[in-house]
């Protein structure tokens, strides 16, 4: 994994004098105003919260058991009941981590799918087989809930789904709900992880663009914070700067911060390289540590350490972002 880091010099420039009077104000160059924010709806962290617990419920979402195909139906009858157009694509990977030859499940949900311009959000639905990062050998060989790994991803997703029945915000929007990203290993090259999303991203629907994706992952843990995810610094910039902008003028600049993490191994990186849809990561990611919060991959990853507020954050910024994107 290649790590980048960026440092920013501020020059400041003091200019000591009495301040000159236009005495002909009508010369003086007009001050464009600004242009308030639209408004979307509200974002509704509680029903988000039942919804992670809903696919806790089912139990492991570990791709080939019969909670996974429980999850899988639930999504889509839900999103079939915001109004969506519903899109599984079945095929099959291999997760390296218990070496199996699985069916692979994407779901693909469009808002108005006729309109051109477009913005791709994402999240992985699956669970991954061990909480092979757990201290306690014994557990390190056992499922785990993955509350924050997956379902809140998946939760924040569904909710906007609704937001959007409620408010159209004028521009299409698709939601990704990516099969097989948690079953790789740590090998070098990251190929054995996200394994249904370098599918998707190799096999779009036909003439499929989108202005841009935001990918969710672990995004309502407690104490979230939400660094600038160093792969989409390195492929999608302007895009990083457009969600933690609408982060700052939310007054959550403190939550989605200006620190710069490494570059990451995770879905947006192949939607940027087989895509080519610009495409970035709200991810909790602790910097201090350099790594993800203390249940990544941990039995302790379950409905105890989900926090609505964390939630809140996000759906807000996305719900802003949404309903701020102007289509041309």
């Amino acid at each position: 994994m290649r790590k980048i880091f960026f440092f920013a010099c501020i020059a400041l420039i003091a200019a000591c004098g009495t301040p000159s009077v236009n005495p002909n104000p009508e010369d003086s160059t007009p001050v464009t105003p600004k242009i308030p924010r639209v408004k979307g709806p509200a974002f509704n962290a509680d029903s988000t919260f039942t919804n992670i617990k809903t696919q806790v419920a089912f139990g492991p979402r570990v791709p080939d058991t019969k909670a996974h195909a429980q999850c899988s139906d639930y999504f889509i009858k839900k999103l079939k009941g915001y109004g969506l157009t519903v899109t599984p694509q079945i095929t099959s990977g291999t997760t390296a981590i218990d070496n199996r030859l699985v069916t692979i499940t994407n779901i693909f949900a469009q808002f108005h799918p006729e309109r051109k311009d477009r913005i791709l959000l994402l999240a992985h639905w699956d669970t991954r087989a061990f909480a092979d990062q757990d201290p306690d050998s014994a557990l390190a060989k056992k499922t785990f809930d993955g509350a924050d790994d997956g379902a809140s991803g998946a939760a924040v997703l569904l909710e906007i789904a609704s937001v959007l029945q409620q408010k159209d915000p004028n521009i299409g929007v698709d939601l990704l709900f990516a099969d097989a990203e948690d079953g790789g290993l740590d090998r070098g090259d990251g190929a054995t992880w996200c394994v249904g999303t370098q599918y998707w991203a190799q096999h779009l629907p036909k003439d499929y663009s989108a202005r841009y994706g935001i990918l969710l992952d672990m995004v309502g843990g407690r104490g979230a914070i939400f660094p600038r995810e160093g792969t989409g610094v390195y492929f999608a910039p302007e895009v990083v700067e457009k969600v933690w902008s609408a982060a700052a003028g939310l007054g959550y600049g403190n939550i989605f911060t200006n620190d710069i993490t490494g570059q990451t191994t995770d879905d947006h990186l192949y939607v940027n390289q087989y895509a080519r849809i610009p495409c970035i990561d709200i991810v909790h990611y602790n910097k201090q540590m350099n790594g993800y919060p203390e249940w990544h991959h941990r039995n302790s990853d379950n409905m105890e350490i989900i926090d609505p507020i964390s939630l809140k954050y996000v759906g807000d910024v996305l719900v802003d972002v949404i309903y701020n994107e102007m289509p041309k």
